[in-house]
């Protein structure tokens, strides 16, 4: 670059030159400068200094990674070339990476973990020097300090998942992401500098979860972590279902999951009471006995709990009589004169349902108890096979007036082998039906948190009863073709188990399975349910998509299903993670 005062000269020599070719009386050239000094003054401008700008991508940075030294100068003369010299800070002698030219990068590549000073030096067409002096910090490689609050967990718990680094650029940012037994990796938060997140898991079941901590260098180090989230469930027990007033029962609390030791504590509310006595508070002992001295429905409340605090709670009822004739008794309390005489006989075939179960265990060990065969055995053990469902179900309804009779015969199973079974017949406003109340009481494997209440036998004509079942020939039965009186009871219990179980829905549409999702997940809600009319929506994936796209904040959704208590309608159950 030329200094300003020598092209100012030279344009007043030219003016001079100028005035003098032009006939004009000669004038020196100071002459013309100090004619023009005052009107050219503000546009005369000093030299401008060299100067060095010089920089580095990272002023910090992990060992073994790229330094890069960008060399750059204004000012001064142009023609600008470059030297570049390093050292570590206790050293005194200086390396040269590159001596002068006009090459405007290098590249380093610090092997020690201290303090690196660069040296610039940059250098224009005059000669002129000037140099700079950086100071970069060389850290050891990035490492992942990360870390979650537990590896052991009960569903409900929440994990803390918590984002450290150190070493490397700094500038640490985070990414979380998990998969649970094996499945595909969600990010349940993508990179940022947010340095712990919360998650509360809504399936029991093995997650693996990975932490990725990045530096501003772009260094990306992984911590894997495996963490157990185990379902505690109460199986707590009666030993009776049905007892005689003054008759002793034993509660059994009983668990399964969960994580470490349990504890245990006792509940009872008595009949026509709304307050609940402690039996005996949480504690080491599993069972606990005590003797009702009242006739009605005892409410009994098991509550177990494991180390983490978690409790399970489990409901029982006893039924107590004064044990002249139980049948009867139970009769009397479930149904009303302001019933029809089929939600009557309904009430007695669901008290049977949800009362008993099948003797599942003398079944599979061909002992079964004598108990089990009898309605006096089913209503005390809550226990029974075909017999004593039958028995107790013909007591029932003679008791509430019916005209009833058992049927013997076989059945044929799912597996389609042939079993010997029993059913009733039943007539009801002048006409007769078939109804089998053992099957109404479907043996399932696992617990998949649904009743078992179905009304595929209940109040059939032959032309269903039938298609599974044959009598024994020469018993005497009677002949019943009235069709299955559905349609009048359909609508009345769907609207009781919307009413009796929280968030329990309706669903006419894959719209409308949307439509309930998105307030529920605005709750975080983690479990809801779900019944349709099984032609309506038959591509139970779509179901799930539908769900889990309804809302932005659904990490992930699981479902369970299975036939609801009417043919043609399923029941699902939506679970969801956020």
């Amino acid at each position: 670059m030329m200094n300003r005062k020598y092209i100012r000269k030279g344009f007043a020599a030219a003016l001079a030159l100028t005035i003098m070719t032009s006939g004009m009386s000669a004038l020196s050239v100071s002459a013309v400068d100090e004619i023009i000094a005052d009107e050219v003054a503000e546009e005369i401008l000093p030299a401008e200094e060299l100067q060095n700008n010089s920089s580095v991508n990272f002023e910090t940075l992990g060992v073994k990674k790229y330094l890069k030294i960008y060399g750059s100068a204004s000012g001064g003369s142009g023609d600008y070339t470059y030297a570049y010299l390093y050292k570590k800070q206790a050293d005194t002698k200086w390396s040269v990476k590159k001596n002068y030219s006009d090459t405007q990068e290098v590249t380093l590549a610090p092997q020690t973990v201290t303090t690196y000073n660069i040296c610039v030096k940059v250098k224009d067409g005059t000669g002129t020097i000037v140099k700079k002096f950086i100071d970069v910090k060389v850290n050891a490689a990035l490492t992942s300090k990360s870390k979650v609050s537990s590896k052991s967990i009960t569903k409900g718990q929440k994990v803390t998942m918590t984002g450290a680094a150190t070493g490397g650029s700094g500038g640490y940012t985070y990414a979380y992401l998990y998969r649970r037994d094996g499945g595909a990796w969600k990010v349940y938060k993508n990179y940022s500098t947010a340095s712990s997140v919360v998650i509360t898991p809504a399936f029991s079941g093995t997650y693996e979860i990975c932490i990725k901590a990045k530096d501003s260098y772009g260094t990306i180090v992984k911590d894997y972590f495996t963490v157990a989230v185990r379902e505690l469930l109460n199986q707590s027990t009666l030993s009776l279902t049905e007892a005689k007033m003054g008759e002793k029962v034993r509660i059994d609390g009983s668990a399964t999951g969960g994580n470490g030791s349990y504890s245990y504590a006792y509940y009872l509310q008595e009949p026509g009471s709304s307050s609940w006595k402690t039996l005996k508070n949480f504690s080491a002992t599993k069972s606990v006995q005590f003797t009702p001295d009242k006739i009605g429905k005892y409410n009994i409340c098991v509550k177990i709990k494991d180390v983490t605090g978690t409790v399970a709670k489990k409901y029982l009822e006893l039924e107590v009589f004064d044990g002249t004739n139980i049948a009867a008794e139970i009769t009397a309390r479930i149904i009303n004169d302001s019933m029809s005489s089929i939600q009557k006989i309904k009430a007695i075939h669901d008290w049977l349902v949800n009362h008993t179960e099948y003797d599942t265990e003398g079944y599979s060990t061909g002992n079964i108890s004598s108990d089990s065969y009898t309605a006096e055995g089913l209503f005390k053990t809550g226990r029974a096979v075909c017999d004593g469902y039958a028995k107790a179900f013909q007591q029932m309804a003679e008791s509430a007036g019916f005209e009833a009779i058992k049927v013997n015969g076989i059945g044929f199973n799912s597996k389609g082998q042939t079993e010997t079974h029993a059913w009733n017949q039943v007539k009801v406003d002048g006409k007769w039906y078939n109804i089998d109340v053992t099957w109404d009481d479907p043996v399932t494997n696992g617990d998949i948190g649904f009743d078992n209440l179905r009304y595929k036998y209940f109040l059939v004509p032959d032309s269903i009863i039938y298609k599974d079942h044959t009598a024994d020939p020469g018993q005497q039965i009677n002949t019943c073709t009235a069709e299955q009186p559905m349609n009048q009871i359909i609508n009345e219990v769907m609207e009781e188990d919307i009413a009796n179980h929280k968030n329990y829905f309706y669903c006419g549409s894959y719209k409308e399975v949307s439509s309930i999702t998105k307030p529920l997940a605005d709750k975080r809600t983690t479990e809801f349910t779900i019944i349709y009319l099984t032609k309506n929506m038959p591509d139970v994936q779509k179901i799930m998509d539908t769900a889990l796209y309804a809302h932005d904040d659904i990490m992930s959704l699981g479902c369970e299903y299975m036939d609801w208590k009417f043919e043609g309608y399923t029941q699902m159950t939506l679970r969801l993670e956020y």
